[in-house]
């Protein structure tokens, strides 16, 4: 079965990559000098901005993708991939928030925020409705994992890395860094894809929505967008209030 890109939605899905991993860097500064009576907030709300914006990366790379059948999505099953890539979020913040972090606490938490995208990518998938079956070639699915653990070990280390203080004003460096993150992580996202393998079954029927791919993912990209430029008006104000005081 033939399968092709929407090269527009793969580069707007990279931007929201690095767009994303930019704000995880600020956010861990700011974790690290935040009070304690308003790390909840920071925690919270970096969860759900660093969150939104790995799995708009991730549906908006799955919405360029295209084989020669219709395809929609199962929205509980979207909302849930979403929770999933908030919540391995939430556990990365925390994780980086703290005065000292051990090799131990990077290892063990780069394993479990691993397998937490990992999770959020496939049940991404599990969400596609389609007249196919999807199965997935063993040795690419573990790699998939596996690059997501790698992932996620280095975007904790340069997190904790630019959280002091002299890294946290080399804005030119965290951009450098941002790219590389978000590179890596779309390479968790192409290796995972690169595991499926679709059969084309004429005998299930999938209900049409009034929403094409295009339209998802100005949405989606809307939604995040919203989310991502609050949450970086809200690190730009709370850094010249610093600066001033």
């Amino acid at each position: 079965m033939t399968i092709t890109y929407n090269l527009i939605l793969v580069i707007v899905s990279a931007l929201i990559a690095i767009a994303a991993s930019y704000v995880a860097l600020e956010l861990a500064n700011r974790l690290m000098v935040a009070r304690k009576t308003n790390r909840r907030f920071w925690l919270m709300g970096g969860a759900i901005a660093m969150g939104t914006g790995i799995w708009a990366m991730h549906f908006v790379a799955m919405l360029a993708f295209s084989i020669p059948l219709y395809i929609t999505y199962d929205l509980p099953i979207v909302l849930l991939s979403l929770l999933l890539a908030i919540l391995a979020s939430l556990q990365a913040l925390f994780i980086v928030g703290r005065p000292h972090v051990s090799t131990f606490a990077l290892v063990g938490g780069s394993l479990s925020m691993g397998v937490g995208i990992a999770m959020m990518h496939y049940s991404g998938m599990a969400a596609m409705r389609m007249p196919a079956n999807i199965g997935y070639n063993p040795g690419l699915f573990a790699l998939s994992v596996l690059v997501a653990v790698i992932v996620s070990l280095a975007a904790l280390t340069l997190a904790v890395l630019f959280r002091e203080e002299k890294f946290s004003q080399q804005i030119g460096l965290k951009m450098i860094t941002a790219c590389v993150m978000g590179g890596a992580v779309l390479s968790m996202h192409y290796t995972g894809m690169s595991a499926a393998n679709f059969t084309h079954q004429p005998d299930i029927s999938v209900a049409l929505s009034g929403l094409d791919n295009s339209w998802l993912a100005a949405i989606v990209c809307t939604f995040t967008l919203l989310v991502l430029g609050a949450m970086g008006v809200i690190l730009y104000g709370e850094a010249r209030t610093a600066h001033s005081d």
